[in-house]
Protein backbone atom coordinates (compact mmCIF):
# COMPACT_ATOMS: atom_id res chain seq x y z
CA UNK A 1 0.00 0.00 0.00
CA UNK A 2 1.06 3.64 -0.60
CA UNK A 3 -0.68 6.16 0.82
CA UNK A 4 -0.28 9.31 3.76
CA UNK A 5 -1.18 9.92 7.08
CA UNK A 6 -1.79 13.51 6.87
CA UNK A 7 -2.42 16.34 3.91
CA UNK A 8 0.88 17.76 5.51
CA UNK A 9 2.53 14.78 4.12
CA UNK A 10 1.54 16.04 0.58
CA UNK A 11 3.44 19.39 0.86
CA UNK A 12 5.89 19.80 -1.42
CA UNK A 13 7.91 17.90 -4.23
CA UNK A 14 5.98 20.42 -6.61
CA UNK A 15 6.92 19.84 -10.48
CA UNK A 16 8.91 21.61 -13.11
CA UNK A 17 7.20 23.12 -16.29
CA UNK A 18 9.47 24.12 -19.18
CA UNK A 19 7.55 26.95 -21.20
CA UNK A 20 7.33 25.41 -24.06
CA UNK A 21 4.77 27.76 -25.93
CA UNK A 22 5.06 31.05 -24.51
CA UNK A 23 8.48 30.91 -23.39
CA UNK A 24 9.64 29.49 -27.25
CA UNK A 25 11.14 32.89 -28.37
CA UNK A 26 11.91 33.91 -25.27
CA UNK A 27 15.83 33.74 -25.99
CA UNK A 28 16.67 31.59 -22.38
CA UNK A 29 15.08 28.75 -21.30
CA UNK A 30 12.00 29.48 -18.55
CA UNK A 31 11.25 27.13 -15.74
CA UNK A 32 8.35 27.38 -13.33
CA UNK A 33 8.04 25.65 -10.24
CA UNK A 34 3.94 24.93 -10.06
CA UNK A 35 3.67 25.61 -6.32
CA UNK A 36 0.19 26.07 -7.20
CA UNK A 37 -0.26 22.33 -6.70
CA UNK A 38 0.87 22.28 -2.65
CA UNK A 39 -2.70 21.22 -0.97
CA UNK A 40 -4.05 24.60 -0.04
CA UNK A 41 -3.50 26.16 -3.78
CA UNK A 42 0.31 27.92 -3.21
CA UNK A 43 3.56 27.80 -1.85
CA UNK A 44 2.62 29.31 1.35
CA UNK A 45 1.80 25.47 2.68
CA UNK A 46 5.48 25.27 3.18
CA UNK A 47 6.11 28.31 5.25
CA UNK A 48 2.54 27.45 6.98
CA UNK A 49 3.91 24.41 7.85
CA UNK A 50 7.62 24.97 9.13
CA UNK A 51 6.36 28.15 11.67
CA UNK A 52 3.68 25.65 13.30
CA UNK A 53 6.28 23.03 13.26
CA UNK A 54 8.42 25.33 15.07
CA UNK A 55 5.96 26.52 17.56
CA UNK A 56 5.26 23.34 18.42
CA UNK A 57 8.98 22.94 19.56
CA UNK A 58 9.13 26.45 21.39
CA UNK A 59 10.98 28.31 19.09
CA UNK A 60 9.49 31.35 18.65
CA UNK A 61 10.50 34.76 19.19
CA UNK A 62 9.24 34.70 22.97
CA UNK A 63 9.69 31.36 23.65
CA UNK A 64 6.19 30.44 23.24
CA UNK A 65 4.99 26.92 22.67
CA UNK A 66 2.14 25.74 20.94
CA UNK A 67 0.59 22.60 22.87
CA UNK A 68 -2.12 20.76 22.44
CA UNK A 69 -5.62 22.92 22.27
CA UNK A 70 -3.72 25.74 21.35
CA UNK A 71 -4.44 28.38 18.70
CA UNK A 72 -2.36 29.82 15.95
CA UNK A 73 -3.32 33.02 14.66
CA UNK A 74 -1.97 34.90 11.77
CA UNK A 75 -3.01 38.15 9.86
CA UNK A 76 -3.24 38.25 6.16
CA UNK A 77 -5.35 38.55 3.15
CA UNK A 78 -4.16 36.51 0.98
CA UNK A 79 -2.15 32.99 0.82
CA UNK A 80 -0.40 32.40 3.93
CA UNK A 81 -4.57 32.54 5.67
CA UNK A 82 -5.65 29.31 3.67
CA UNK A 83 -2.28 27.59 4.30
CA UNK A 84 -2.26 28.13 8.08
CA UNK A 85 -5.75 26.89 8.60
CA UNK A 86 -5.05 24.05 6.49
CA UNK A 87 -1.97 22.94 8.75
CA UNK A 88 -4.12 24.01 11.37
CA UNK A 89 -7.41 21.48 10.59
CA UNK A 90 -4.43 18.60 10.09
CA UNK A 91 -2.95 18.90 12.97
CA UNK A 92 -5.85 19.61 15.42
CA UNK A 93 -5.42 23.61 16.52
CA UNK A 94 -7.55 25.98 16.91
CA UNK A 95 -6.57 28.94 14.22
CA UNK A 96 -7.35 33.04 14.11
CA UNK A 97 -7.30 34.53 10.91
CA UNK A 98 -7.16 38.48 10.99
CA UNK A 99 -7.67 39.53 7.33
CA UNK A 100 -6.25 43.13 6.25
CA UNK A 101 -9.55 45.54 6.14
CA UNK A 102 -8.68 47.17 3.42
CA UNK A 103 -8.73 44.36 1.05
CA UNK A 104 -12.32 42.93 2.47
CA UNK A 105 -14.74 45.16 0.53
CA UNK A 106 -16.01 42.48 -1.16
CA UNK A 107 -18.67 40.64 1.18
CA UNK A 108 -17.82 37.27 -0.95
CA UNK A 109 -14.02 37.57 -1.26
CA UNK A 110 -12.61 34.08 -2.54
CA UNK A 111 -9.92 33.95 -0.21
CA UNK A 112 -12.41 34.72 2.89
CA UNK A 113 -14.40 31.95 1.93
CA UNK A 114 -11.52 29.84 1.16
CA UNK A 115 -10.23 30.41 4.43
CA UNK A 116 -13.38 29.68 6.39
CA UNK A 117 -13.94 26.39 5.00
CA UNK A 118 -10.81 25.30 6.76
CA UNK A 119 -12.83 26.13 9.89
CA UNK A 120 -10.67 29.00 11.80
CA UNK A 121 -12.05 31.15 13.35
CA UNK A 122 -12.33 34.34 10.72
CA UNK A 123 -12.03 38.59 11.62
CA UNK A 124 -11.61 41.28 9.85
CA UNK A 125 -9.05 43.57 11.30
CA UNK A 126 -9.37 46.78 13.45
CA UNK A 127 -10.00 50.14 12.29
CA UNK A 128 -6.77 51.96 12.25
CA UNK A 129 -8.19 54.61 13.88
CA UNK A 130 -8.15 51.90 16.77
CA UNK A 131 -4.36 52.13 17.24
CA UNK A 132 -3.44 56.05 15.31
CA UNK A 133 -4.88 59.51 15.02
CA UNK A 134 -6.61 60.96 12.14
CA UNK A 135 -3.27 62.98 11.42
CA UNK A 136 -1.23 60.19 11.87
CA UNK A 137 -3.20 58.21 9.48
CA UNK A 138 -3.10 60.87 6.66
CA UNK A 139 0.18 61.23 7.08
CA UNK A 140 1.48 57.83 6.20
CA UNK A 141 -1.50 57.21 3.77
CA UNK A 142 0.56 59.50 1.85
CA UNK A 143 3.63 57.03 1.93
CA UNK A 144 1.82 53.97 1.49
CA UNK A 145 -2.35 53.36 2.43
CA UNK A 146 -2.14 49.51 2.88
CA UNK A 147 0.12 50.08 6.15
CA UNK A 148 -1.52 51.28 8.12
CA UNK A 149 -3.85 48.16 8.00
CA UNK A 150 -1.33 45.97 7.82
CA UNK A 151 0.19 46.83 11.28
CA UNK A 152 -3.35 47.20 12.87
CA UNK A 153 -3.94 43.58 11.89
CA UNK A 154 -0.51 42.84 13.16
CA UNK A 155 -1.21 44.05 16.55
CA UNK A 156 -4.34 42.70 16.50
CA UNK A 157 -2.51 39.45 16.63
CA UNK A 158 0.10 40.58 19.31
CA UNK A 159 -2.94 41.63 22.01
CA UNK A 160 -4.53 38.15 21.15
CA UNK A 161 -1.16 35.87 21.97
CA UNK A 162 -0.82 38.20 24.59
CA UNK A 163 -3.63 37.43 26.28
CA UNK A 164 -3.71 33.54 25.81
CA UNK A 165 -0.76 31.49 27.29
CA UNK A 166 -1.90 28.72 24.93
CA UNK A 167 -2.23 31.19 22.06
CA UNK A 168 1.03 31.54 18.94
CA UNK A 169 1.49 34.61 16.34
CA UNK A 170 3.55 33.32 13.63
CA UNK A 171 4.02 36.53 11.86
CA UNK A 172 4.92 35.07 8.69
CA UNK A 173 6.57 38.93 8.22
CA UNK A 174 9.44 38.69 11.34
CA UNK A 175 9.40 34.49 11.66
CA UNK A 176 12.40 33.16 10.40
CA UNK A 177 10.90 29.23 9.91
CA UNK A 178 8.80 31.21 6.58
CA UNK A 179 12.02 31.01 5.16
CA UNK A 180 13.80 27.90 6.03
CA UNK A 181 10.18 26.46 5.07
CA UNK A 182 11.04 27.14 1.74
CA UNK A 183 14.66 26.24 1.32
CA UNK A 184 13.55 22.82 0.34
CA UNK A 185 12.24 24.99 -2.64
CA UNK A 186 15.55 25.79 -3.39
CA UNK A 187 16.79 22.05 -3.03
CA UNK A 188 14.17 20.45 -5.51
CA UNK A 189 14.95 23.69 -8.02
CA UNK A 190 18.53 22.08 -7.78
CA UNK A 191 17.53 18.13 -8.20
CA UNK A 192 15.62 19.37 -11.23
CA UNK A 193 17.78 21.12 -13.18
CA UNK A 194 21.07 19.33 -12.22
CA UNK A 195 22.32 22.45 -10.70
CA UNK A 196 21.93 24.11 -13.92
CA UNK A 197 20.18 27.82 -12.83
CA UNK A 198 21.37 31.10 -14.33
CA UNK A 199 18.49 33.26 -13.43
CA UNK A 200 16.00 32.44 -10.71
CA UNK A 201 13.28 35.05 -8.51
CA UNK A 202 9.89 35.74 -8.05
CA UNK A 203 7.28 38.40 -5.95
CA UNK A 204 8.18 39.47 -2.69
CA UNK A 205 6.48 40.46 0.35
CA UNK A 206 8.22 39.54 3.36
CA UNK A 207 11.56 38.53 1.11
CA UNK A 208 11.03 34.47 2.49
CA UNK A 209 10.06 33.02 -0.66
CA UNK A 210 12.84 33.94 -2.49
CA UNK A 211 15.22 34.14 0.01
CA UNK A 212 15.02 30.70 1.37
CA UNK A 213 15.03 29.37 -2.40
CA UNK A 214 18.60 30.79 -2.39
CA UNK A 215 19.34 29.12 0.84
CA UNK A 216 18.61 26.31 -0.76
CA UNK A 217 20.83 26.87 -3.87
CA UNK A 218 23.25 28.15 -1.69
CA UNK A 219 23.07 24.65 0.13
CA UNK A 220 25.05 23.30 -2.65
CA UNK A 221 27.19 25.99 -3.70
CA UNK A 222 25.10 27.30 -6.32
CA UNK A 223 24.65 31.63 -6.79
CA UNK A 224 22.74 31.95 -10.03
CA UNK A 225 24.02 35.15 -11.91
CA UNK A 226 20.86 36.68 -11.50
CA UNK A 227 18.32 36.97 -8.47
CA UNK A 228 15.13 38.98 -8.76
CA UNK A 229 12.79 40.13 -7.21
CA UNK A 230 9.26 41.68 -7.99
CA UNK A 231 6.67 43.85 -6.88
CA UNK A 232 3.33 45.54 -7.72
CA UNK A 233 3.57 48.97 -9.25
CA UNK A 234 2.45 51.47 -7.15
CA UNK A 235 2.26 49.21 -3.27
CA UNK A 236 5.82 49.04 -2.44
CA UNK A 237 4.19 47.93 1.03
CA UNK A 238 7.86 46.91 2.41
CA UNK A 239 10.60 48.11 -0.25
CA UNK A 240 12.08 51.50 -1.42
CA UNK A 241 12.42 51.40 -5.05
CA UNK A 242 13.12 54.29 -7.05
CA UNK A 243 11.80 53.13 -10.78
CA UNK A 244 10.76 50.17 -12.60
CA UNK A 245 13.93 47.89 -13.01
CA UNK A 246 16.72 48.89 -9.82
CA UNK A 247 19.58 47.33 -9.01
CA UNK A 248 21.61 46.80 -5.83
CA UNK A 249 22.53 50.69 -5.13
CA UNK A 250 18.46 51.73 -6.01
CA UNK A 251 16.55 49.75 -3.55
CA UNK A 252 16.16 49.43 0.40
CA UNK A 253 14.00 48.21 3.43
CA UNK A 254 11.04 50.79 3.40
CA UNK A 255 10.95 52.18 7.08
CA UNK A 256 7.73 53.41 7.35
CA UNK A 257 6.29 50.13 8.69
CA UNK A 258 9.09 50.29 11.12
CA UNK A 259 7.70 53.65 12.10
CA UNK A 260 3.94 52.77 12.26
CA UNK A 261 4.57 49.69 14.83
CA UNK A 262 7.15 51.97 17.19
CA UNK A 263 3.91 54.72 17.52
CA UNK A 264 1.53 51.82 18.10
CA UNK A 265 4.08 49.29 19.96
CA UNK A 266 4.33 46.18 18.12
CA UNK A 267 7.64 46.16 19.59
CA UNK A 268 9.13 42.82 17.69
CA UNK A 269 8.68 44.90 14.73
CA UNK A 270 11.07 47.61 15.52
CA UNK A 271 13.55 45.80 17.75
CA UNK A 272 14.47 43.13 15.50
CA UNK A 273 15.30 42.84 11.79
CA UNK A 274 12.56 41.67 9.20
CA UNK A 275 13.24 39.07 6.54
CA UNK A 276 13.75 41.70 3.99
CA UNK A 277 16.79 43.12 5.97
CA UNK A 278 17.97 39.56 6.57
CA UNK A 279 17.44 38.89 2.76
CA UNK A 280 19.30 42.41 1.71
CA UNK A 281 22.00 41.81 4.53
CA UNK A 282 22.79 38.88 2.60
CA UNK A 283 23.25 40.36 -0.53
CA UNK A 284 20.33 39.26 -2.44
CA UNK A 285 18.70 39.87 -4.69
CA UNK A 286 20.91 41.72 -7.54
CA UNK A 287 17.80 43.08 -9.19
CA UNK A 288 14.29 44.44 -8.76
CA UNK A 289 11.21 44.79 -10.86
CA UNK A 290 7.78 46.36 -10.69
CA UNK A 291 5.05 44.95 -12.51
CA UNK A 292 1.44 46.75 -13.28
CA UNK A 293 -2.00 44.61 -12.52
CA UNK A 294 -2.12 45.07 -16.08
CA UNK A 295 1.22 43.37 -17.01
CA UNK A 296 0.34 40.69 -14.29
CA UNK A 297 -3.38 39.73 -15.88
CA UNK A 298 -2.16 39.64 -18.94
CA UNK A 299 -0.11 37.09 -18.36
CA UNK A 300 -1.65 34.77 -15.66
CA UNK A 301 -4.09 34.96 -19.11
CA UNK A 302 -1.67 34.00 -21.29
CA UNK A 303 -0.72 31.10 -18.89
CA UNK A 304 -4.30 29.86 -18.18
CA UNK A 305 -4.85 29.94 -22.12
CA UNK A 306 -1.42 29.06 -23.66
CA UNK A 307 -0.21 26.65 -21.43
CA UNK A 308 -2.53 25.44 -19.58
CA UNK A 309 -1.59 26.85 -15.96
CA UNK A 310 -4.90 28.39 -13.70
CA UNK A 311 -2.98 30.60 -11.81
CA UNK A 312 -2.88 33.91 -10.14
CA UNK A 313 -1.81 37.28 -10.82
CA UNK A 314 1.60 36.94 -8.81
CA UNK A 315 2.47 34.19 -11.57
CA UNK A 316 1.49 36.36 -13.84
CA UNK A 317 4.05 39.06 -12.75
CA UNK A 318 6.62 36.09 -12.21
CA UNK A 319 6.86 35.01 -15.72
CA UNK A 320 6.70 38.45 -17.46
CA UNK A 321 10.12 38.98 -15.65
CA UNK A 322 11.27 35.99 -16.48
CA UNK A 323 10.63 36.47 -19.93
CA UNK A 324 12.73 39.83 -19.82
CA UNK A 325 15.45 38.09 -18.42
CA UNK A 326 15.37 35.27 -20.98
CA UNK A 327 15.61 37.97 -24.00
CA UNK A 328 18.78 39.43 -21.67
CA UNK A 329 20.33 36.14 -21.04
CA UNK A 330 19.94 34.18 -24.49
CA UNK A 331 19.99 30.59 -25.33
CA UNK A 332 21.82 28.05 -23.28
CA UNK A 333 20.62 29.68 -20.22
CA UNK A 334 18.10 28.52 -17.55
CA UNK A 335 15.65 31.37 -15.62
CA UNK A 336 13.57 29.86 -12.65
CA UNK A 337 10.39 31.27 -10.93
CA UNK A 338 7.36 30.29 -9.30
CA UNK A 339 3.68 29.40 -10.00
CA UNK A 340 2.79 30.48 -6.83
CA UNK A 341 -1.11 30.02 -6.75
CA UNK A 342 -4.56 29.03 -8.07
CA UNK A 343 -6.69 31.37 -9.83
CA UNK A 344 -9.49 30.21 -8.28
CA UNK A 345 -8.52 32.83 -5.12
CA UNK A 346 -9.39 35.77 -7.50
CA UNK A 347 -12.42 34.66 -8.87
CA UNK A 348 -14.45 37.31 -6.99
CA UNK A 349 -12.64 40.15 -8.70
CA UNK A 350 -12.91 38.99 -11.86
CA UNK A 351 -12.26 40.45 -14.71
CA UNK A 352 -9.96 43.15 -13.15
CA UNK A 353 -7.87 40.64 -10.60
CA UNK A 354 -5.21 43.23 -9.06
CA UNK A 355 -2.04 42.03 -8.30
CA UNK A 356 -0.93 41.91 -4.69
CA UNK A 357 1.44 40.26 -3.01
Amino acid sequence: MNYINSITEAIGHTPMLKLNRIGKDAGANVFVKLEYLNPSGSYKDRMALAMIQAAERGETWNGKKLSAGGTVVEASAGNTAPAVAMICAAKGYKSKIFLYRYQMERPNNTRMLITKAYGPEVAVSSEPEHYLTKEQIEEFCKIEPDLVHVLSAKLDCQKLEDADDNCVWVDQIYNPYNYYGQRDMGHEVYEQLDGKIDAIGCSVSSGASLYGMCLGLADFGVRPEMIFGVVPKGSETYYALQKDVCDRTEFSVGTTSADIARIIGLEKWYTTSSINQVMFDNGYPDRFYRITSEEARDMANRLCQEEGIFCGMSSGANVAVALKLAKELGPGKNVVTTIVDRRDRYLSETPNETYVV
